[in-house]
């Protein structure tokens, strides 16, 4: 294993294009969230911007203060406009690989993965609520066979797959040791809420008291963040056929009610071909913060 990351592959797809990194110029309290599709980007954004501004109320929408570099969604120039012009602590989107992304010891990395059935199910909601139908048919799963057995492709990235999922986590899982980055889980999130956003405030190297941990539980939820969807969806209401629709409904497990027994069959023998024991059990579990 190499002794630090560093960024040596270009991913590229509809929507990521990792060559948009070359002009971006770092400061050295930068945040980068880390998270493939589906897993917990949006929350941990909310969650970051809260304990960056130092309250639940401070008036910004996370997804927009908090650009997608890599994406092609706005000229690379806009963007960095944006983050040169602010002056609060940076923290910044990105659905990439840690090979795809620069990496300075001086800035903090948060990753956050999910176990995969649950994001794969979240990934067919997110399809069938994009105004754009062409591109959510570009990167969305087409069946669960397909996402299954898709192979990851570094000039493909946006098609999600397991083999994505897993990708990613392992260019993370590698460097879990770095004092500078953290890898966190949904369901940990899910089962300690509080825990998980003391957890990132201490890898941040913030201190937060009990009462603004309890306050930022309660904006964090999920309830709250459905509820005050049009401050927390991503991107712009344009991009939704429904705001609140991008919140389905957060559960883990929810594949225990959709996938069959010989879907999950398949699922166990795939991300075993993937994945080693540890890294597998991690990846679908959490129960403990890397």
């Amino acid at each position: 294993m190499q002794a630090v990351p560093e960024k040596s592959v270009r991913y590229f797809g509809p929507f990521t294009d990792t060559s948009r990194w070359e002009k971006f110029k770092h400061r050295p309290d930068d945040i980068f969230i880390c998270t493939p599709p589906k897993c917990g980007t949006t929350w941990t954004q909310a969650i970051v911007a809260m304990l960056v501004f130092g309250e639940v109320d401070h008036g910004f929408k996370p997804g927009i203060i908090s650009p997608w570099i890599d994406a092609q969604l706005a000229p690379i120039d806009d963007y960095l406009q944006q983050v040169e012009a602010q002056t609060h602590r940076r923290f910044i989107k990105t659905h990439t690989p840690l090979d795809g992304i620069p990496y300075f010891p001086e800035c903090t990395y948060l990753a956050v993965v999910r176990d995969p059935r649950d994001a794969y199910l979240s990934a067919l909601n997110h399809r069938d609520n994009m105004n754009n139908v062409e591109l959510a048919f570009k990167v969305a799963p087409r069946s669960f066979e397909a996402w299954l057995n898709e192979a990851v492709s570094k000039d493909d990235w946006d098609v999600q797959s397991l083999a994505m999922l897993t990708h990613f986590f392992q260019s993370y899982w590698q460097f879990r040791d770095m004092p500078n980055i953290h890898i966190f889980h949904y369901a940990d999130m899910k089962r300690d809420l509080k825990g998980s956003i003391a957890a990132m405030a201490e890898a941040l190297g913030l201190d937060v008291d009990d009462k603004l941990l309890e306050d930022m539980c309660e904006a964090a939820s999920f309830e709250n963040m459905k509820k005050n969807a049009s401050q927390f969806a991503p991107v712009g209401k344009d991009y939704w056929k429904q705001e609140a629709g991008f919140f389905a409904n957060g559960r883990n497990q929810q594949w225990r009610e959709v996938l069959s027994d010989e879907q999950l069959a398949a699922f166990d023998k795939r991300l075993a071909a993937l994945l080693p024991p540890e890294e597998a059990q991690w990846l679908l579990n959490g129960s403990q913060r890397a």
